[in-house]
């Protein structure tokens, strides 16, 4: 079976990073010369400067940018259908540019290939209007409309179905998956916006006349990890010490990810909730009753709870006592009916509180329902919900938009460009220091905010989990 495997690295700083399979975004020095206002026309210029074609499997072709009159017309089409309506719906979708005889994945051979590859009685022509009726059907977090050049003009021949395992790990529901075919995919999840990828690797996208490229993560690298750091540290010593086992991180990379990652659950929960929403992270000293927070926010609902970062740490140590026992039994050869169990015991064990984990992670993100901002710890306290900020900006009415995760990259923009929501976050950070804010949009745009020396900085379009073309 294809699988992607779910390594990440902090210190890495590859532009194409290979130890993240499942997707990360390229940011090079030639994006920032990129236009500020670009059309559909623009793109294969853009993307030849940044298309790596090299194959990422052993023995497989090299993946080229189409010609500039193929990719113009796939373009067109899916610019065109993303202005579109099925009975009030947006249309959603996502394309592959991939020939119908080629391999859907390197495992093709397989009795039953990973993918699904399901074909059409006969094409239908690559148009908008056919776009929009076969959306609906083709749901982008599994399955891909695939399109090819026959006879000098562009069809659609059938639907790729990926399953939901990628999905799933891009939402750390799983630790591994099957890859996307590995070729020209182009996504769209709302009017006017187009992602380019290779596979389930982001390249650009085309989001309000413009063209961004997500930063790094900042939950592994730069200010906003930096403030989450010690809280991370905190969940390995604790989660050693309830199971007794001395784990060293680089050689876990759940373990280490862990914190992280669950913070990612969150983000991603609350952003599918398409309701907008605000979360506040604080360092672990404070309390609801603390002058310094009662001083910047009002905060309707008080809800102290420690729920969530017990869960995480149960997770974590029934993780390391399952895999210590694990890796005991594999050189084995042989293991005994009593050793089985206490492995199969074990295992259950692990899944129940990942599923404690998870139902924690989804608990947070509903508390974002109601109007206000959740304010939580670093280390996943709940302090309380439908907070309104009282906090006051004294400072330059400014925020710093950044394009890096260490926010090397930044580019002054007033207040008064963004709404509500966005001002109250703006305030409450730069006045709590220090203290990090993630908003979420309607449209599940996730945005991160922090005080950086004397700027307020904002990081606008970041990897969240396993990058995939959705994200």
């Amino acid at each position: 079976m294809q699988r992607v495997y779910s390594l990440r690295t902090k210190d890495s700083s590859d532009e194409w990073n290979s130890k993240s399979p499942a997707g990360v975004a390229v940011t090079t020095k030639k994006q920032a010369k990129i236009l500020d206002r670009v059309y559909p026309r623009n793109l294969h210029r853009i993307l030849q400067g940044l298309w790596d074609s090299k194959p990422f499997f052993h023995g497989r072709p090299n993946v080229e940018l189409p010609t500039k009159a193929v990719f113009d017309e796939i373009i067109d089409v899916c610019y065109h259908a993303s202005m579109l309506t099925e009975e009030g719906r947006p249309t959603v979708f996502r394309i592959v540019f991939l020939d119908s005889q080629s391999a859907v994945s390197p495992r093709d051979d397989d009795e039953l290939p990973p993918v699904g590859r399901y074909l059409l009685k006969g094409p239908v022509p690559f148009t908008p209007g056919e776009l929009r009726r076969l959306a609906p059907v083709a749901d982008p977090r599994r399955v891909l409309i695939a399109v090819e050049q026959s006879g000098g003009r562009l069809q659609i021949y059938g639907l790729l179905d990926v399953g939901m395992a990628l999905w799933e790990m891009a939402r750390h529901e799983r630790v591994m998956g099957t890859s996307s075919p590995d070729a020209l995919v182009v996504t769209s999840t709302r009017p006017g916006e187009l992602s380019i990828s290779r596979g389930d690797r982001s390249v650009i996208r085309m989001r309000d006349g413009g063209i961004v490229s997500a930063a790094q993560s900042v939950l592994l690298k730069g200010p906003v990890a930096e403030f989450f750091d010690a809280a991370s540290w905190l969940f390995i010593h604790n989660a050693c010490q309830l199971s007794g086992i001395d784990q060293d991180p680089a050689e876990d990379d759940g373990l280490s990810f862990a914190h992280q990652s669950f913070i990612e659950m969150v983000l991603l929960y609350t952003a599918e909730l398409k309701h907008g929403g605000t979360l506040l992270f604080m360092p672990e000293e404070i309390t609801h009753e603390d002058s310094r927070l009662l001083s910047r926010a009002s905060i309707k609902y008080v809800l102290p709870s420690t729920r969530p970062q017990d869960a995480l740490m149960s997770a974590m140590a029934a993780r390391l006592k399952r895999n210590a026992l694990a890796e005991k039994l594999q050189n084995r050869r042989t293991v005994n009916a009593e050793e089985l169990e206490q492995l199969d015991a074990l295992a259950w064990d692990q899944q129940n509180c990942e599923d404690v984990a998870r139902d924690a992670a989804r608990f947070i993100a509903s508390l974002t329902a109601v109007d206000g901002a959740v304010v939580l710890t670093d280390t996943l306290r709940i302090i309380g919900f439908g907070a309104e900020v009282t906090a006051s900006f004294s400072g330059a009415d400014k925020v710093y938009v950044a394009h890096t995760a260490e926010a090397t990259d930044t580019k002054e923009v007033r207040f008064a460009e963004y709404g509500t929501r966005h001002r109250s976050t703006f305030r409450f950070v730069a006045s709590m220091e220090p203290s990090v804010g993630f908003i979420m949009s309607q449209d599940g745009g996730v945005k991160a905010v922090r005080q950086v020396g004397s700027k307020l900085v904002m990081w606008p379009y970041f990897q969240i989990g396993f990058t995939t073309a959705l994200s």
